[in-house]
């Protein structure tokens, strides 16, 4: 499967209004994906969102179709995971409840001076490898999944990102964090500095709660923290 370019998303359930917008790479369609959703269509009406996976227009590629949305209804809960985190962050909702947020880059992936070059070239063509390995991301992640996932990224989406970080305001009192000690894919430096340790819920699994070993006890962290803003 290519790079997805253009937002799409779907609306299920009954209930009170819930915008998920889910991480790169994340699938409507997708068998994890589609597990965790079930489970919320129990509760909530889940406006779900997958994102483009080369976009390089923030705004226009990321915000807007979302904020577009979300304007026809009543008083959604948000709720996100890893680089929708970033979209939600720069919508800044009132009510949200961030999943493993891609606020800050981790470690020394997509650094160092031969990438921080190519980063600013003015190419938006995938030829950069993705930095991160299928049991980072869950080890429910099947092979199939793995496979369909791009390898490659542009230097205009990394830069696309790293502007996105810098200028995301601040989520704000309200917003609950939910992410695992054992990340290796986004910076747990990026949710130490913006938010409040008592803001951030911990839940024991991988980048993608619901690809964990136990994602049963890992999602019900994070559905017991959309219960304390609902």
């Amino acid at each position: 499967m290519g790079h997805i370019d253009r937002m799409t998303h779907e609306t299920r359930g009954a209930g009170p209004d819930l915008v998920f917008v889910m991480g790169w790479g994340n699938r409507l369609g997708g068998e994890n994906e589609r597990w965790f959703v079930d489970r919320l269509v129990n509760d909530y009406t889940v406006h779900t969102f997958e994102i483009p996976t080369n976009g390089t227009d923030f705004e226009a590629d990321y915000l807007r179709p979302v904020r577009e949305h979300a304007a026809d209804l009543d008083d959604p809960l948000f709720l996100s995971h890893s680089t929708g985190g970033l979209v939600v962050g720069h919508l800044a909702p009132e009510r949200a409840v961030y999943i493993s947020p891609w606020w800050a880059f981790y470690g020394a992936k997509l650094r160092g001076p031969v990438f921080e070059y190519g980063m600013r070239l003015p190419v938006d063509r995938p030829f950069v490898p993705i930095d991160f390995e299928q049991h980072e991301v869950g080890p429910r992640v099947s092979d199939e999944a793995w496979s369909n996932l791009p390898k490659q990224v542009s230097p205009a989406f990394i830069r696309t990102i790293r502007d996105a970080q810098s200028s995301m305001p601040d989520p704000g009192d309200e917003a609950l964090v939910c992410c695992t000690l054992r990340e290796t894919l986004v910076g747990l430096q990026g949710i130490g500095e913006r938010v409040a340790p008592e803001q951030i819920r911990l839940y024991d699994g991988t980048h993608e709660p619901f690809s964990s070993a136990d994602r049963e006890a890992a999602c019900s962290v994070v559905e017991d923290t959309l219960e304390t803003l609902a």
